[in-house]
């Protein structure tokens, strides 16, 4: 788990009070003061059986330390019972505390105030922009200490706020400013019983229940109202949910009226676009699940909708949270793999097991009618994610209808495949459908520096929890990399265990609860990547139909392209009559007799 990081500002008040009787500072002279430094900095900082090397591996091991003019130590009738070293970053004019201690014979006597106070004053003389530094929660005292001497928490890890927010509650401390890594200001956060709960209605009570069950678990969230067409399903989350005190609706028009700060969509994914639209109109905070729109004509009013209200929309696509896909997205950010250059994803499910039960046997239900290429972000989307950019050409590739998908009832392809060109020129494949034979969830991509790839699922390794990494030292050409195990736990992993796909249902609530909030430095998918995400599916599905020809993808950050677009309602839906209905499949929807979904209700019975 990451670091608490605090940084402080010159300018912030320092504490003049002097030393007590017998106390002193002095600077490090040499290798004789190395044991006095380990014996000091034992229990906390280096290890108890550190020898001297310790001193050369936390102190002469960075290059911006002089340890002569940086190391200093606090002593007692002459003997060193404290230490700190306070250095510049020369490259960020940025100043560090580093390796702050007090033997364990001299804690409890508030006496690394005077470590703070030393630093900041040397350092605010060399000019730095501020001071950072690291410690742990469990460090109470000095914690306690470095606020109290002005330290700022530093948001730039995930769950920072709620760490801190946690570490406040101890101390009864009501409020402090908080800071971004860039030393700009976040904001003021409260200790963890002052903190607003964001207030949550959920519309659909199937995979909603994801939704409210985050509510339940975490102390940032709060369910307040539930809606649901299915009565069954209703009586079920009344039940489960009542003790609550969560209001329950059969109307999304009254429902939407709720004293609520956000949705969350999880109704029909061929029906999100305009329940997302209507909910950002009446003031609410928009998470929709997969998929965000059905035709173009969604798409534009869903862009204008967030533009036009200044609502948060966020795409709960969750593969994308993972932890190898979270990982790799991390790494790339951080230029790990060098120029990115190609990727492939894999969502290969076979559904036909459940698929009674996803479709409920409605010959016209959504996931019967779609073409295989629009359930396409689930491969796709933790690709853009990872790359960071726009996919701007795709020629798509069509299976075959199959008696598997005879067998479930399904007009369609059993898979497709989006070959995507990116706006660098990077490429990306993307393969995905509910009939195949065997189940994938895959993804590798490669840089300049080599490739990330996560565990094959027949590999019994942890599939995409697991990720490996070939990366060589110096970018372009040296081939020197060798595979290594990447660790992809961070400060959210403990708290997802047992969530849905591989904790990543967390991830997509968490990341939308810090940007209501205010946090910039959230990871969330915001409307124009989740229509990155999920155009190619519907301009690959033209390619093929178009005897496969390479497709442009609008970008709809241009309001001059959605114009192009503004009246396009093609889809694959045939219920809505204001839509333009095509087949679901390439070569003309397959005739499934009614004998099909009369066996296929009859699995309910088993």
């Amino acid at each position: 788990m990451a670091q608490l990081k605090m940084y402080w500002f010159p300018g912030t008040p320092v504490d003049d009070s002097p030393l007590p009787q017998g106390y002193s500072f002095s600077n490090y002279k040499g290798d004789e003061d190395k044991s006095a430094w380990v014996e000091i900095c034992k229990n906390g900082l280096v290890g108890d059986d550190a020898t001297d090397s310790a001193f050369d591996d936390s102190i002469l091991s960075w290059t911006d330390i002089d340890p002569y003019k940086d190391v200093f130590f606090l002593d007692f009738n002459g003997e060193h019972i404290g230490t700190v070293t306070a250095f510049k970053f020369e490259d960020r004019n940025v100043g560090d505390m580093h390796m702050v201690g007090i033997r364990t014979d001299f804690r409890g006597k508030k006496l690394s105030k005077y470590l703070a106070s030393l630093t900041c004053k040397k350092l605010a003389a060399q000019g730095v922009d501020y001071i950072s530094l690291t410690t742990d929660e469990w460090r109470k005292g000095a914690v306690k200490s470095y606020l109290t001497a002005g330290f700022l928490p530093v948001e730039y890890d995930m769950n920072m706020e709620n760490r801190w927010a946690a570490v406040l509650e101890e101390y009864g401390i009501d409020e402090v400013p908080m800071v971004y890594e860039d030393g700009t200001p976040y904001k003021t956060i409260k200790r963890k019983g002052l903190v607003k709960k964001i207030r949550f209605g959920v519309f659909g009570g199937a995979r909603g229940k994801t939704f409210m069950e985050y509510c339940r678990e975490f102390d940032d969230a709060e369910l307040v109202a539930v809606c649901d067409y299915n009565e069954e399903r209703f009586k079920e989350i009344k039940e489960k949910f009542s003790c609550d005190n969560v209001a329950f609706y059969s109307d999304f028009d009254e429902f939407i009226k709720h004293d609520m700060d956000a949705v969350c969509l999880a109704n029909y994914a061929n029906e999100h676009a305009p329940y997302a639209i209507k909910a950002m109109e009446t003031g609410k905070h928009v998470l929709s699940e997969v998929l965000p729109v059905q035709n173009m004509k969604e798409a534009v009013e869903l862009c204008e909708a967030v533009e036009r209200t200044g609502k948060i929309y966020a795409y709960a696509e969750n593969y994308c949270y993972m932890p190898g896909p979270k990982k790799m997205a991390k790494l790339c950010k951080k230029g790990e793999l060098g120029v990115f250059e190609y990727g492939e994803g894999e969502y290969m499910h076979n559904c036909e097991d459940g698929w009674h039960r996803y479709s409920c046997c409605d010959p016209l239900h959504w996931r019967n009618t779609m073409s295989a290429f629009y359930y396409c972000t689930h491969s796709l989307g933790p690709l853009i994610h990872i790359s960071g950019q726009r996919p701007v050409k795709v020629a798509g590739f069509e299976a075959p209808f199959n008696a598997r998908m005879h067998r479930m009832g399904a007009k369609a392809g059993a898979f497709a495949v989006e070959m995507v060109t990116l706006e660098s020129g990077a490429i990306l494949k993307s393969l995905h459908g509910v009939g195949p034979s065997k189940n994938s969830v895959w993804y590798t991509v490669y840089g300049s520096k080599g490739r990330l790839e996560t565990a094959r699922e027949d590999a019994e390794a942890g599939g995409a929890g697991v990720l490996y990494a070939n990366i060589d030292s110096v970018d372009d050409g040296t081939n020197d990399g060798k595979p290594s195990l990447i660790e992809t736990a961070d400060s959210l992993s403990d708290f997802s265990q047992g969530a849905g796909h591989g904790g990543s249902d967390v991830y997509v609530m968490f990341n939308f609860v810090q940007r209501i909030k205010g946090n910039r430095n959230t990871d969330i998918v915001d409307v124009y990547e989740a229509l990155d995400m999920f155009l190619p599916g519907i301009f690959a599905y033209y390619s093929v139909l178009e005897g496969g020809i390479t497709k442009e993808i609008p970008n709809l950050r241009d309001k001059a392209q959605r114009d192009i677009w503004r009246n396009d309602t093609t889809c694959t839906d045939p219920k809505n009559p204001a839509y333009k209905c095509i087949p679901s499949y390439s070569k003309g929807n397959p005739e499934i007799e009614p004998e099909v979904y009369e066996t296929l209700k009859k699995k309910f019975d088993k």
